[in-house]
């Protein structure tokens, strides 16, 4: 509007214009005269394009519109202009406007009108990194980096100005740099980054550091879990310590806290004594020291600061360590200090939802939901959720926030309450609290039976949720996105992360096919179909029914990524080739089986396992059938009078060979394939490298042929051919072909393997094996 009246007023002549031509002419002139002091200038767009372009309620067009404005009444753009229209378009999630405007700037960064600066270079490399174009990422930090090693040169050389194409570096550059490696856990080129930062002069701050640390602590973590030597990772965290030391950057409390995450606690694998070179106890003593010391220097700042950010990391230090008489020390301190009337408030989301983290961590679940009842659940519902109010002097949240919801929800789901789990989904919901991948995973969580008192038997590797709860738990979930898709651009950008993501559902087409509830198992997966779709995952299927897919994806019309949380991955699919074979939905299993090779998802172990479970129960069906048909026709021939024997004979020979169904045919290839590699190619739809077998698939192909071996010699008997043992021959074969595997391979066999092999001695009339088996299956189990 302002701009507007601006423009008018210079249209209407300063205003005031009479009929005479002459003292039409003199105000003209006036007005030319006053124009460099009411004409907009690029100063003036920029503040407005600044103002609409933060406000992500209003539509990108908007932009465009006073865009073209500037360029129609001749102002010319600058740098901030193209700034601030770059940042509007990441706001707002519009790559391909993004990349259009990227390639103007380039344009008129070579043609000499304008100049990327650091804020440009920040910008670009911040959007790559949100639409995860790494390829574009690398492309922006590679060229900025040679135009700061340019401007070092001409800086060292004594030019002055700098030639053009040259990029003051400075700390928030670098530090955007450093942040984007983090993203993606690439350690080396984190620590070579704050290298070159350090070359260049540059003041390092504990936020230069404080994503290295984050990235070392995964790290170690990642090695730890793949059980292989975290010391890499435990002597960079501390050769960066020194850096930090030297470079007197004050650590602050997260990177105090990751530094001792990384240093190792509770964790055998970062201790030297089971570490693969055989370090001595100087070792030891160097990390025990370091351990020391930054528990030493938390303390320091808690009793400086008394900051509430230090009580989290302490109570997170004590939930990882498992000391519970640590976690409940800094709690009553808290407690103390928060009832003394301290001026800032110390009991915030972040600490309570520490305290009640750490208590999980040490399986104490229902003192952390009694932590939650207490501090938390009046607030949320007045006292009506607890049984008893709370005390007054009991210190209350003011506001409740995410990490409360979700460090409740975990305990709620380890103690066995699914139901308020569901429950604390709606109440995040109703109090305009977008959901997170995290709190939906957390619903997802097994009981702990060592912490509720329950039966262990209950708990096996097979438990799942109770269909009500899981329908219940996605009811939410599928609500609430819904919600947020239909807002459209105009939702916050808080609302536009992913929600429903490959392993959330997974699980809930597990328990979908564990339930043999085919239509909910499908309608999760098409709701992580749409997730992907809404969040930009090009897809050949939906490539060309939304434009803004096209623009989001780094390739329109290419594949789901297969590294891509919010993307159907090989677990998705494998968990719906089990909902379909427990169905016995053989056409289902192969429409999966053909999409999940056509999305580029490469079968694994468990894959194959569910689809010769699913081919296997065809093939049972099938068997069964025409036993009862063959028992039948046995049963007519016998009432019509005996035949010859060389007529039935026959019959009975015609009766094995049709239990030789396609189920069959199928298993045979992919098992060849996977044990011993007869065909020089993969069966139809088998990935293109060879797995081998796992216990679980070894278990099943014992079950398998000692029940081929049954029907055979039950078709034999009923049809009275002379020839059983030659028709299960092959079948004896491929068994003890899988045991050699098993055992060449060093797998651990468990109980089920054991039962499956005594089993298949049973089938071929072993029963001194199988019998030694059973007897050997309580002492090698």
């Amino acid at each position: 509007m302002f701009l507007g009246d601006m423009w008018r007023y210079l249209s209407d002549g300063g205003g005031g214009a009479e009929d005479d031509p002459l003292s039409a002419y003199a105000a003209a002139a006036d007005a030319r005269a006053l124009s460099p002091i009411l004409r907009p200038t690029s100063r003036h767009y920029n503040i407005v394009l600044d103002v609409i372009g933060r406000d992500t309620a209003s539509p990108l067009d908007e932009l465009a519109s006073i865009h073209r404005s500037m360029r129609m009444h001749g102002i010319q753009e600058d740098t901030v202009t193209f700034n601030t229209l770059l940042n509007a378009c990441r706001l707002r999630g519009a790559w391909g406007h993004f990349r259009e405007t990227e390639a103007q700037v380039r344009k008129r960064d070579e043609w000499g009108v304008t100049r990327m600066d650091v804020t440009t270079w920040c910008t670009l490399i911040q959007g790559y990194r949100e639409c995860q174009d790494w390829a574009a990422v690398d492309r922006c930090v590679a060229e900025v980096t040679a135009a700061c090693r340019r401007w070092h040169r001409a800086q060292a050389e004594g030019a002055s100005p700098p030639p053009r194409g040259c990029v003051e570096p400075t700390a928030e550059l670098w530090g955007a740099i450093i942040n984007v490696y983090a993203a993606r856990d690439m350690v080396p080129q984190m620590i070579a980054s704050r290298q070159v930062m350090a070359g260049f002069g540059l003041p390092m701050t504990p936020h230069t550091f404080a994503p290295i640390f984050a990235a070392l602590h995964r790290w170690r973590r990642a090695l730890a879990r793949a059980k292989e030597d975290a010391w890499p990772a435990i002597s960079l965290a501390l050769d960066e310590l020194g850096t930090m030391r030297r470079s007197q950057a004050p650590p602050n409390a997260v990177i105090l806290t990751n530094l001792a995450l990384t240093v190792g606690l509770a964790n055998r694998h970062a201790d030297p004594a089971h570490m693969r070179d055989g370090r001595d106890e100087r070792v030891r003593a160097k990390l025990a020291e370091v351990g020391g010391k930054v528990t030493a220097e938390l303390e320091s700042m808690l009793a400086r600061s008394r900051d509430p950010n230090v009580y989290a990391a302490l109570l997170n230090l004590g939930g990882r360590a498992g000391d519970l008489d640590a976690v409940h020390a800094v709690w009553r301190a808290l407690m103390s200090e928060a009832q003394s009337g301290h001026a800032r408030p110390l009991l915030t989301p972040l600490t309570l939802a520490a305290f009640m983290n750490a208590l999980a961590d040490c399986r104490r679940y229902r003192s952390a939901i009694a932590a939650f009842h207490a501090h938390a659940a009046a607030r949320l519902t007045g006292g009506r959720e607890t049984k008893a109010a709370p005390a007054p002097a009991t210190p209350q949240l003011q506001c409740i926030d995410r990490p409360v919801y979700e460090a409740a929800i975990r305990a709620f789901a380890r103690a066995d309450q699914h139901r308020m789990c569901a429950r604390m989904l709606r109440i995040m919901v109703a109090s305009g609290i977008p959901l997170s991948a995290l709190s939906v995973r957390h619903a997802l969580l097994p009981p702990d039976p060592s912490a509720s008192g329950a039966d262990a038997q209950r708990y096996t590797r097979r438990w799942s949720l109770p269909i009500a709860v899981a329908r219940e738990i996605w009811a939410v979930v599928a609500e609430a996105r819904k919600a947020d898709r239909d807002r459209g651009p105009a939702a916050p950008a808080d609302a536009q992360r992913p929600v429903i993501v490959n392993d959330v559902a997974a699980q809930l087409i597990r328990v979908a096919a564990y339930a043999r509830n085919t239509g909910f198992g499908e309608q999760v997966f098409e709701g992580l179909v749409a997730e992907a779709a809404h969040f930009g995952a090009g897809n050949r299927r939906n490539s060309d029914d939304d434009d803004d897919n096209k623009d989001a994806a780094s390739g329109a019309g290419a594949r789901f990524p297969a590294a891509l949380e919010r993307a159907p991955n090989v677990y998705v699919y494998t968990s719906m080739i089990s909902l379909y074979c427990n169905a016995v939905d053989l056409d289902s299993v192969g429409r999966m089986w053909a999409r999940m090779l056509d999305d580029g998802i490469e079968p694994n172990i468990h894959s194959y396992t569910s689809l010769i479970t699913a081919l296997h129960k065809a093939a049972l069906r099938g068997r069964w059938r025409q036993s009862r048909e063959s028992a039948a026709a046995h049963a007519s021939a016998r009432r019509d009078g005996m035949r010859g024997p060389r007529e039935d004979s026959e019959r009975g020979d015609r009766a094995v060979l049709s239990l030789l169904t396609s189920q069959d045919a199928v298993i045979k290839r992919v098992e060849d394939w996977l044990t011993t590699g007869a065909d020089d190619e993969p069966p139809d739809g088998a990935g293109s490298g060879r797995l081998g077998l796992d216990v679980p698939l070894s278990t099943l192909l014992l079950r398998y042929h000692s029940l081929r071996i049954r029907d055979i010699d039950s078709a034999a008997r009923t049809g009275r051919s002379a020839r059983p043992g030659v028709h299960a021959l092959e079948d004896v074969e491929r068994a003890m072909r899988v045991c050699q595997i098993v055992e060449e391979k060093g797998l651990v066999p468990d109980r089920r393997f054991h039962a499956a092999l005594a089993d298949f001695f049973d089938a071929c009339g072993d029963q001194a094996g199988a019998e030694l088996v059973r007897e050997r299956i309580d002492a090698v189990c």
